[in-house]
């Protein structure tokens, strides 16, 4: 395998533990409507759960979803609200309540700062690439000062397309001057990040942070896998 010179980063559940930051919000916005509703707290953040998996469960098919996520949330709420019977109306509050709170909640992963660091001081160019709403994902990288450390960031909301787009990733490539086989990308969507990847040539590596599992008939085969980004440091020799 050729030394990479780019090494591309997904953005959320990646770098930032989104799945952390929903989970607090679900709890709190759940707690807070449930007893005004009349439905116990764990029975609606299951029952939105639930709509949500299967909303996305085709994600090639949703995908036009990803640059309305709020409507997309408001859309999986009511459904949950319809299915438990209760009034549906109340679905946009809570869809705005959850964002507040998600954000709120949102924090880097513990590695992500040292990884960035380490690999800019080894002279390797960086990238981020990252699906959703231009405001949304900006915000995030103004928020968290990531405008400095990456050499390209890809924001589906402003570039115009999103991965797996092989245009995202050439776009990436073009602005480093990175070729396919040398660049790997580190993401955790096997759809988007690791089929995108695949199908551009790039070198796919799936961050599952000990979480995620690949199921029986996964969207894409990752060329590598880590639990977390030391092991992607270990694979750098950084």
């Amino acid at each position: 395998m050729v030394t990479p010179r780019a090494i591309f980063f997904d953005m959320d559940d990646t770098l930032l533990d989104g799945q952390l930051a929903a989970t607090a919000a679900w709890l709190t916005v759940s707690e807070a409507v449930g007893p005004e509703i009349g439905i116990e707290p764990e029975r609606l953040r299951e029952a939105i759960r639930r709509e949500t998996a299967q909303f996305w469960k085709d994600e090639a098919a949703v995908g036009h979803w990803r640059l309305d996520l709020q409507a997309a949330r408001e859309h999986c709420t009511r459904l949950a609200l319809e299915a438990e019977k209760f009034d549906t109306s109340l679905a946009r509050q809570i869809s705005i309540d959850y964002l507040d709170q998600h954000r709120a909640n949102l924090q880097l992963f513990d590695d992500s700062i040292e990884t960035l660091e380490a690999i800019r001081d080894a002279g390797f160019k960086l990238g981020l690439l990252t699906n959703g709403p231009r405001d949304m994902q900006r915000g995030k990288v103004d928020r968290f000062e990531f405008e400095d450390r990456f050499d390209v960031i890809v924001i589906e909301g402003e570039f115009g397309q999103g991965k797996p787009e092989r245009a995202v990733f050439e776009h990436a490539m073009k602005t480093v001057g990175a070729k396919p086989e040398e660049s790997w990308h580190v993401g955790d969507n096997l759809y988007a990040d690791i089929g995108g990847a695949n199908g551009a040539g790039v070198h796919s590596v799936w961050i599952h942070r000990e979480r995620l599992e690949k199921g029986d008939n996964p969207a894409a085969t990752p060329d590598r896998e880590i639990g977390h980004l030391d092991e992607l440091r270990a694979a750098l020799d950084l």
